[in-house]
């Protein structure tokens, strides 16, 4: 939920940084701006107070080699040990086959966050955990086909499942991670991309971790929505494979409908952000305006104004033209586009920041832009 296109973070990347300096995402979700980072040349720090965001990005921040992921399926393949599932509650089980589900729970048990290559193949298994239906209404993931991507209440997950006679796919976990790794293009390029750090971070206290003493030249990232997202409750499922809690991971993430309480939040997070940059750096938020009623508040112009606190000027505000196929509301049906109209990409810098030269036009159709995306 929320990701914004690879084509953004990208541009911005070659217009303000060069190979070496530091780029640092601290609400780094899917691990976008981080992974585009890193293909560039820069070295690419990440952090976010949510686990399932910490593994996506830590996947893509420490990408193993092909053969390293290829002989740990082997390892895993050859010690599989299918656990039980009496412990599981019922809403878990009409999910998966019944051996399907015993092997995630053994590779749930087994696999660790901390091991770049376990959590390359733990994040590997999120992205085809849960997956929405193929066009004859099969399943492509390990669950039963559902019409989205995100995590429905469990609930209605049921009474969906029952109400349409949906039987869940007999997968053998092992031998479909092997035929997923075949479609990644894992290299020798992208292992030696090994300059990247990842941590679970709160970006409303004070920033820890490398970027304290390395400083970066360019912070960019999407914080989160004013109009709140329960990224816990959307993604409850992946949450599940992983142990942890929806509604914990919920409550420790920020989220809160107004517009005070956004502001203070925000300042709070310029503030800490500035001590993270460069005297020339840059710091960039991507906020979308947001409706209330018939009222469109323009929220990168209030967030905007905390720089001063920082010590941070306002070098410029772009109005993102995203077109309408990129935006993750497409999928709402009669309400797509009236989430976010118009995103805005506040750019503040240090003391001694000044803009390059004019923002590159963003080609949305280059396959540069997309290829790792």
């Amino acid at each position: 939920m929320a990701m914004f296109p690879p084509s953004i973070p990208h541009t911005f990347i070659r217009w303000l940084t060069n190979e070496n300096d530091v780029v640092y995402d601290p609400f780094s979700g899917r691990g976008t701006t981080a992974f585009e980072a890193s293909l560039l040349g820069r070295v690419a720090y990440a952090s976010d107070l949510n686990p399932l965001a910490s593994v996506l990005s830590g996947a893509k921040i420490s990408t193993p080699r092909r053969w390293e992921v290829r002989r740990r399926l082997r390892v895993l393949r050859s010690t599989l040990k299918a656990s039980r599932i009496s412990g599981e509650p019922e809403y878990i089980r009409v999910l998966f086959a019944k051996d399907t589900l015993r092997q995630l729970l053994w590779l749930r048990e087994t696999l660790d966050r901390e091991d770049r290559v376990d959590r390359f193949i733990l994040a590997m298994l999120l992205g085809v955990l849960h997956r929405n239906a193929g066009k004859q209404g099969v399943a492509r993931g390990l669950t039963v086909a559902m019409p989205n991507t995100f995590s429905m209440a469990p609930g209605y997950v049921s009474r969906y499942i029952e109400e349409h006679e949906l039987k869940p796919p007999d997968v053998d976990v092992i031998a479909f991670l092997e035929d997923r790794l075949d479609k990644y293009e894992l290299g020798d390029d992208l292992a030696g991309r090994k300059r990247g750090f990842i941590w679970e971070q709160d970006a409303g206290r004070p920033v820890v971790g490398p970027v304290r003493k390395n400083k970066a030249k360019l912070i960019f990232t999407s914080p989160p929505y004013l109009q709140a997202i329960l990224y816990g409750k959307f993604n409850w499922i992946r949450l599940w494979l992983l142990g942890e809690q929806p509604r914990a991971v919920d409550r420790s993430l920020f989220t809160s409908t107004s517009p005070k309480k956004y502001e203070a939040f925000m300042s709070n997070t310029i503030r800490n952000l500035s001590k993270c940059l460069r005297p020339d750096g840059y710091l960039c938020f991507v906020v979308g305006d947001v409706c209330k009623g018939d009222k469109q508040i323009n929220l990168a112009r209030r967030v905007a104004k905390h720089r001063a606190a920082a010590d941070l000027a306002l070098l410029a505000t772009v109005r993102d033209q995203l077109p309408a196929q990129h935006k993750v509301s497409r999928i709402w049906g009669k309400k797509r586009g009236q989430a976010t109209k118009v995103d805005r990409i506040v750019i503040m810098g240090g003391p001694r920041a000044r803009l390059p030269r004019t923002l590159p036009e963003i080609n949305w159709d280059a396959e540069e832009a997309y290829a790792y995306g």
